[in-house]
């Protein structure tokens, strides 16, 4: 027996819309919707999985606290991406640049308050 992957979950309470925004912002594709009106879906980019839970008192809780929860990222060409999400108009909480624990890395936050941190490995840079 063996673990293999992970897939963040992020709740929010309008699924149609934040999937709207990881495709027309971030880039992601749509994987798959369920539910009219939806409840759950998937976005994907480059093998990276993301679901999207329509939860709606989670989404409520998060904004009423100022909660950003943290969802890592690892890209190859960090740059590249940084330059795409900000063309793209992404809400850039930090910008890129190299960080202590090995990694360039840049943060962008979601309309749900989620905070995506995005990140290559400096000794990987060559």
């Amino acid at each position: 027996m063996k673990f293999k992957d992970s897939v963040p979950v992020i709740s929010t309470s309008d699924v149609r819309s934040t999937v709207d925004y990881y495709s027309n912002v971030l880039g992601f594709k749509e994987h798959f919707i369920f539910g009219e009106p939806p409840v759950y879906a998937g976005v994907q980019r480059d093998g990276v999985l993301l679901y999207i839970t329509h939860d709606p008192r989670m989404a409520e809780v998060l904004k009423n606290s100022d909660l950003h929860p943290d969802i890592f990222l690892w890209v190859e060409d960090v740059d590249a991406a940084f330059a795409e999400h900000r063309k793209r108009g992404a809400k850039i909480i930090e910008d890129v640049s190299d960080r202590p624990w090995d990694a360039r890395q840049y943060e962008v936050e979601d309309p749900n308050g989620y905070r995506l941190k995005i990140a290559e490995p400096i000794d990987e840079r060559g």
